[in-house]
């Protein structure tokens, strides 16, 4: 396929593929925007408390080494549906009342060694606050209730008072309406050389060639001035 033959199938079919391009210009144009969401934010600093004198320590290595363990498995917990269900009972008694789904949805984690991030997305900043606010209230009473082990001594302390913010349309937000344009240009070229290919016409000294017949001559489309 040349620049010539793409150019000769745009300008028969051009038309064709304009039709779905146009519907996707306009699908672009009108599309509904994303629903605003509101992001709450909070930093947990995980830390697990000395033990007795005779336990050996090595200078605290293993209590910093715990702390660790301990911010990954509270990172993981946090993402789970005990969690979730968890931090609906308490939004139950103080509002807003979400469903366990909901709030696991609305709650994403990460954590860097003693370090746990908690973020929390919402369609409104009091919604995510709350959301928030009960999860860290959660995330500090029952740790050692999920982990016996850390029972009296694993211990998450939060560095941020959750105030949320408006976040960013995502990359596909932002994108979609060129994918509904771009989708719209292949499917009408898809069509063009497809109606190219199939029709059974002859439009020029190309298409006669195709078919493996020699041309002795051509017909001029108009009379050329000064020729008798």
């Amino acid at each position: 396929m040349t620049l010539e033959d793409l150019t000769r199938v745009l300008k028969r079919w051009g038309w064709l593929a304009l039709i779905p391009t146009a519907m996707g210009v306009l699908a672009a144009a009108f599309a509904r925007p994303a629903p605003p969401a509101y992001q709450a934010s909070i930093r947990f600093a995980v830390g697990v408390r000395p033990g007795q004198p005779a336990d050996y320590d090595y200078d605290g290595y293993y209590r910093w080494l715990s702390s660790e363990y301990l911010a990954a498995a509270a990172s993981a917990w946090m993402r789970s549906r005990d969690f979730a269900e968890r931090v609906a009972a308490v939004l139950s008694g103080q509002g807003p009342a979400l469903p366990a789904p909901a709030v696991q949805g609305a709650i994403a984690t990460d954590y860097q060694r003693s370090l746990v991030i908690l973020y929390v997305t919402a369609p409104d900043p009091q919604t995510a606050e709350a959301i928030a606010q009960a999860a860290a209230r959660v995330a500090q009473e029952e740790v050692g209730r999920v982990w016996p082990q850390a029972a009296g001594i694993g211990i998450l302390t939060p560095l941020d008072v959750p105030a949320a913010s408006p976040t960013a349309p995502s990359l596909r937000a932002r994108l979609e309406g060129l994918f509904r344009i771009a989708l719209g240009l292949l499917l009408g070229l898809t069509l063009a050389f497809l109606a190219d290919f199939t029709d059974p016409r002859i439009w020029d000294r190309r298409d006669v060639e195709r078919l493996g017949l020699r041309v002795l001559g051509e017909i001029p489309k108009g009379r050329e001035r000064g020729v008798e």
